[in-house]
């Protein structure tokens, strides 16, 4: 998730209203929040428009199901607190879907699926440990950073509460930097911000470290991510459901993954939504 750009400060309003049929304007106009700063899933354009993964794949939602859509850029931290007020009705950007954000909100299916790694200097010694617990062993004493609110944050909690010092940081942006500098011995976040980072000229010092950590080791790390909405938001779920089993069956997401990621994320449609 990596772009140079200073982090907004505050809300910024992105006006991406899609161009659809007459009909579509009868229906309510669908709000979607975003952080504009978890590249490759969401991200900003030198011009100032919104771009990425779940950005252009929630476009291909919209125009399925014939709405109109308004994207709106906002940091992380307050995006869920907000969309309970009432201000968004979906929120995407690489957002886990774990059994806690269920109790109180609902997604819609898993679309898409990636692996946390911890990221640390080449010259680092961390790198090498093909098991998590050698890896833990490694990590032990030294400074890791994590983004506040993310299932990072959430591992970090569970596998290494007090062992480490951990720093909490409110964007991945500053976290890169800190971890660039050399403030912090090592990061946690999801595979796709240090592929954008080590892609990047200035992270070529940085390398991602195994092991992968995933849902199939640690089950509170969640299925895959999905658009977030409110539990009364029913019928929204339901097309915007509908428009993903159509995406997925026509290649769509796969494809889109692919120009993103450089490789495949897509999950396959929920044969319980989708049907077999």
């Amino acid at each position: 998730m990596f772009r140079n750009v200073t982090r907004l400060a505050g809300v910024l309003s992105l006006c991406a209203t899609l161009a659809v049929p007459a009909s579509a304007q009868e229906q309510p106009e669908v709000r979607i929040g975003t952080d504009g700063g978890y590249e490759p899933w969401t991200s900003m354009t030198s011009d100032g428009e919104l771009t990425g993964f779940d950005v252009e794949l929630a476009k291909l939602v919209c125009e399925r199901m014939k709405r109109s859509c308004r994207f709106t850029a906002q940091p992380w931290e307050g995006q869920i607190p907000a969309l309970e007020q009432g201000k968004y009705d979906i929120l995407v950007g690489g957002i886990s879907i774990t059994p806690e954000r269920q109790k109180r909100l609902a997604f819609t299916q898993s679309y898409a699926n990636l692996p946390i790694n911890f990221a640390a200097a080449k010259s680092s010694g961390l790198n090498g440990k093909a098991t998590w617990p050698e890896l833990r062993a490694a990590l032990v004493g030294k400074t890791i950073g994590v983004q506040t609110g993310t299932q990072s944050q959430k591992f970090m909690d569970n596998e290494l509460k007090g062992e480490v010092t951990l720093r909490l940081y409110d964007n991945q942006d500053s976290l890169n930097l800190d971890l660039l500098a050399g403030r912090v011995d090592a990061a946690l976040a999801g595979r796709s911000p240090w592929i954008a980072l080590t892609r990047s000229p200035q992270g070529e010092p940085i390398e991602v470290l195994s092991p992968n950590l995933d849902f199939e080791q640690f089950d509170y790390l969640g299925v895959g991510v999905g658009g977030l909405m409110r539990k009364d938001s029913d019928d929204l779920r339901k097309a915007w459901d509908e428009a993903l089993c159509t995406l997925k069956a026509e290649g769509e997401v796969k494809r889109i993954a692919e120009k993103w990621f450089g490789f495949d994320v897509s999950v396959k449609p929920d044969a319980k939504i989708c049907g077999a």
